[in-house]
């Protein structure tokens, strides 16, 4: 019944993601190697720690809430368990007198199956995905002079479908496409093809860059959209993703992928007088990498001007500039796989 809200101490962060991908409450309770309580630990606590620094296989052990709220059995009389006091705990352990954990209390507590994912505090019809699917996918010469980009085969299916079926796990149903480059042959293709979807176009007339065709969307109810490029797959808990962007009140939330770069040679240190101080060998960076998957606001799509040519980071430039917020949410290397270019194709995550 706890399976996925109960922790070690000695866990890493990935672990505990994938734990927290399975757990409605998104809040996991920490535990020593004898159940005693230690602490709670958000998605939110995880994906803050890998902005500052640590990485995925790092241990939670440094991170988790060790103040938590708790009761104890014998007080439990006292304390009424409701929805109110679940406004502001997602998860309450419940401990006895030596502060083992006996008991959890939660809303969703019994709704623990690879299907309760699909939780969300807000309204996923309300949240459409837009798939940036206009472009002549150069890099995928001689293939795209035939086929749009979108269109190209992968694994059995086309990847506009890989990125729609990773969506459709989790809920979501309404597609934007926006089209530009055989736009007649992408229409054909989904006349029949997915069903209990709602499949929707916007043609630029001309070229509007990766995030100049946004603007029609001001029209739109939807006050938060997702924005994902038509090459890359991602497969983070979206669900997750959202919340956190709207939880932290961001304009525009950018998906990254913590990936390592290494230098494969020996690296020289030079002292100031240019003598060697030291050479080190194979070297290793690490980076954020922008995967081209975005949430956005509406109030940041009326930056953007009607008919104006703009990429996604000329946008982002401009939100910084005019002092929106703009979060980061982090993923592992191994959830993010680009798929723009035929060394990728040749070379997949999976």
């Amino acid at each position: 019944m706890f399976k996925y809200y109960l922790i070690k101490q000695n866990e890493n962060l990935k672990s505990a993601l994938n734990f927290l991908n399975r757990n409605p409450d998104k809040c996991l309770v920490v535990q020593n190697h004898v159940g005693k309580l230690l602490g709670t630990l958000t998605d939110g606590d995880i994906r803050r720690s890998i902005i500052k620094g640590l990485d995925f296989e790092d241990k939670i052990s440094n991170i988790y809430n060790k103040k938590p709220f708790y009761i104890n059995q014998n007080n439990k009389k006292k304390i009424k368990i409701s929805d109110q006091l679940f406004k502001t705990y997602s998860v309450i352990p419940i401990v006895n007198s030596k502060k083992k954990i006996i008991d959890l209390k939660s809303k969703n507590l019994s709704k623990t199956d690879n299907n309760n994912k699909r939780n969300s505090k807000f309204d996923l019809k309300k949240v459409p995905v837009i798939i940036m699917a206009g472009g002549e996918g150069k890099r995928l010469l001689p293939h795209t002079a035939i086929l749009p980009k979108p269109l190209i085969p992968y694994q059995g299916k086309s990847l506009v479908e890989h990125i729609i079926s990773r969506f459709k796990e989790y809920g979501l149903n309404t597609f934007i496409l926006t089209i530009k480059y055989k736009s007649n042959l992408m229409k054909a293709y989904f006349s029949d093809l997915i069903k209990n979807i709602k499949v929707s176009f916007m043609y630029e007339s001309k070229s509007l860059g990766t995030a100049g065709s946004l603007y029609k969307l001001i029209k739109k109810k939807s006050q938060n959209f997702f924005v994902i490029n038509c090459d890359t797959i991602i497969r983070c808990d979206y669900i997750s993703l959202l919340n956190y962007h709207i939880e932290n009140k961001n304009d525009l939330t950018v998906v990254v992928a913590k990936k390592k770069q290494v230098f494969n040679y020996g690296s020289c240190v030079i002292k100031k007088n240019g003598t060697l101080k030291e050479i080190i060998e194979k070297p290793s960076t690490t980076h954020l990498a922008n995967t081209g998957l975005y949430v956005i606001n509406k109030k940041s799509i009326k930056m953007i001007k009607k008919n104006e040519k703009i990429g996604m980071d000329q946008l982002i430039s401009k939100l910084i500039e005019k002092k929106y917020k703009i979060g980061i949410f982090p993923i592992a290397d191994d959830e993010w796989q680009d798929l723009g270019s035929w060394d990728n194709f040749l070379t997949p995550n999976e």
